[in-house]
């Protein structure tokens, strides 16, 4: 396979040098049900199946200011495979967190995954957390499904890549995509919803989550003409009319849309398996003081509705050819600054996991904090539920569950506008740990 480097790639291991606080790290935690499986299983299954994830073996570092990814020639899974066992006085939350904050070893590749437990009786987590210069979320998805996947494997093409175009930057963007770009920059500029705890950040975070059935979401989306993905955006927005107190909204603010920095994946199909970074991200505004949630979703769907577009994808792909020095400061602006709210989107995995033949019940994502960024949402589709988690700054505890309230909404967006009562169900929205 051919590695080249993505521009994205080194713009988080050059923020990551000059910013020590700032660890674009996320976990995906895998809960499973019964007896906890001994630490050596999980490392053969692990190294049994780690051909099906090649890019797994490379690592991503800077060689004298350049990006570089290359083969570990010391790889060995067994040793990126780790246990721990909690005693009574740590919860699953303050492992999850202390784990997601370690620093990564430079030298090898920039995974790992912990078998968790002695927290219950009933259950334990296998925690995979994985480095953003080294992984995007497809990349995780596709990881997760490698080494923990329960149908058959379909071995893919091998990646390859174009020979590096060494014209100069400014010869290789498109105009389209220059002015696009400077379009968005100039956006990005225009207030976002400022809002923020009566007390700073504790440095300390917690993950809450629930889950909804994927029904809901569809069935809600078709009624009112949307995707899932947008209906839970305006869920969202929903949802955080009701957890944010007024006090903490910033006098003058009232009235202000709220915008997510929505990620847009430019994988194309024989990238797949490919290391680094194939996305790029567009700012959505949630439409959040709006009432009328048929307004709102029009509103998201005529927002989100660009980004899906294939021309749209081909101006993002050009972008990334900008030098990275460029896209190094559009990458400082969005994470230096309040940014309204980091929120992923709608991801799925494809199939039922487990760890030997023990089914994974629930797959939930962690995000790492950093700064002012007090809080992250993330969206994860498995098996028949929509899971959604939010990471949030003890600072925000008094605020309530977000993630419950924003199951809450979906529901009450499904049995508002669905007209199909044979569909009725007495389920209710699953708070999950």
């Amino acid at each position: 396979m051919i590695q080249y480097p993505n521009v994205v790639d080194g713009c988080f291991l050059r923020y990551e040098e000059e910013h020590p606080s700032f660890r674009p790290y996320t976990g995906l935690i895998m809960h499973a049900a019964g007896p906890v499986p001994d630490a050596d299983q999980v490392r053969a299954q692990v190294a049994a199946r780690i051909e099906r994830m090649p890019t797994l073996a490379w690592r991503v570092l800077k060689r004298g200011g350049r990006t570089v990814w290359e083969l570990d020639p010391h790889f060995d899974p067994h040793t990126h495979v780790h246990e721990v066992r909690l005693d009574e006085s740590t919860s699953l939350d303050e492992a999850i967190d202390d784990l997601l904050c370690l620093p990564m070893p430079k030298q090898s590749p920039r995974w790992a995954i912990w078998l968790i437990h002695g927290y219950s009786d009933d259950e334990y987590v296998l925690f995979y957390r994985s480095h953003h210069a080294a992984q995007d979320g497809q990349a995780m998805m596709d990881t997760l499904t490698a080494l923990f996947g329960t149908q058959k494997w379909i071995t893919p093409p091998a990646a390859t890549s174009a020979p590096a175009d060494r014209r100069p930057w400014w010869q290789r963007i498109p105009v389209r995509a220059a002015l696009q770009n400077l379009k968005e920059q100039v956006e990005a500029l225009r207030p976002t919803l400022a809002w923020s705890p009566q007390r700073p950040p504790t440095g300390k975070a917690r993950v809450q989550s629930a889950s909804v059935p994927m029904g809901w979401l569809r069935e809600t989306g078709k009624a009112l003409g949307a995707s899932s993905n947008d209906i839970c955006l305006a869920a969202l927005a929903h949802a955080m009319r009701q957890w944010m107190p007024e006090q903490w909204i910033a006098p003058g603010q009232r009235g202000r849309d709220l915008h997510v920095c929505l990620p847009v994946s430019l994988r194309e199909p024989e990238e797949r398996f490919m290391v680094g970074n194939r996305l790029s991200a567009a700012r959505i505004p949630l439409s959040f003081w709006e009432d009328s949630t048929p307004a709102r979703v029009t509103a998201i769907s005529r927002a989100t509705a660009p980004a899906k577009t294939e021309e749209t994808r081909r101006v993002l792909r050009a972008q990334l050819r900008l030098p990275e020095w460029l896209v190094y400061r559009i990458l400082q602006q969005s994470t230096g600054s309040r940014n309204g709210l980091d929120v992923t989107g709608l991801v799925r995995l494809p199939e039922q996991l487990a760890i030997g033949s023990d089914p994974i019940d629930k797959v939930v994502v962690a995000q790492f904090l950093h700064d002012d960024h007090v809080m992250g949402v993330a969206f994860l589709a498995y098996e028949d539920k929509c899971v959604v988690s939010v990471t949030a700054d003890h600072a925000l505890d008094d605020a309530g569950n977000l993630a419950f309230m924003w199951a809450s909404a979906v529901k009450d967006m499904w049995q508002h506008h669905t007209a199909a009562s044979s569909h009725e169900t007495t389920q209710v929205p699953q708070t999950l740990t």
